[in-house]
C-alpha cells in the first residue's frame, strides 16, 4: 500500500464506527489513524441528525437524541433534563388522544422566561437551545391548519 496514492484506493461508501481514517496531527507532525466513531464524537449532533428519533409517553426526555416524539393520552408530565451549552432539542407531538394534554418542564426554564410547554394536538413542536444553564426557545409550530387556528404549544 505505501506506492499508491490516497485517490487510488478503493472506495468505501458507508462507514461503521470502528473503520478507520487518517488524520494529520499538526501538534505531532505525523500522520495516524483514527475510527470515525472517534473523529465524529466531537462534532455536536445538530449538524448530522441521523439519530432515529426516539418516541416518549411519559417522564423524562431523552437529551441525547435531537429529536424527541411525543405521544401524548390523556394529561401527561414529562421532563427535560439540563443539556450541554448550544445543545438543540427538537420536540414533536406525534400522537394526541383522550382530550390530549402534554406538559414538558425543561430543566432551569424559569430562568428563560417560561416554566412549562404544553403541547395538546398532533404536529405541534418546539426548537430548544441550552444556554446560560437552561432550554431557550428557538421555535413553536405546528401545522398549518393549527397555525392558522391560532392554536399551537403554550408556555407558561
Amino acid at each position: 500500500m505505501a506506492d499508491k496514492r490516497i485517490a487510488e484506493l478503493n472506495a468505501l461508501t458507508a462507514t461503521a464506527n470502528t473503520d478507520l481514517t487518517l488524520i494529520s496531527d499538526t501538534s505531532a507532525s505525523e500522520t495516524k489513524k483514527i475510527t470515525v466513531e472517534n473523529l465524529f464524537q466531537t462534532i455536536p449532533t445538530y449538524l448530522g441528525l441521523a439519530v432515529t428519533p426516539a418516541t416518549f409517553t411519559s417522564g423524562v426526555i431523552d437529551i441525547t437524541t435531537p429529536i424527541s416524539f411525543i405521544s401524548i393520552s390523556g394529561t401527561t408530565a414529562y421532563s427535560l433534563a439540563a443539556g450541554s451549552a448550544g445543545q438543540i432539542k427538537m420536540l414533536v407531538c406525534t400522537v394526541a388522544g383522550s382530550t390530549p394534554v402534554g406538559v414538558i418542564t425543561p430543566a432551569a426554564s424559569a430562568n428563560d422566561g417560561y416554566n412549562t410547554i404544553t403541547f395538546n394536538a398532533i404536529g405541534q413542536t418546539a426548537t430548544l437551545i441550552y444556554v446560560n444553564s437552561g432550554w431557550m426557545i428557538l421555535s413553536l409550530g405546528g401545522t398549518s391548519a393549527s397555525i392558522a387556528s391560532g392554536s399551537g404549544p403554550i408556555t407558561a
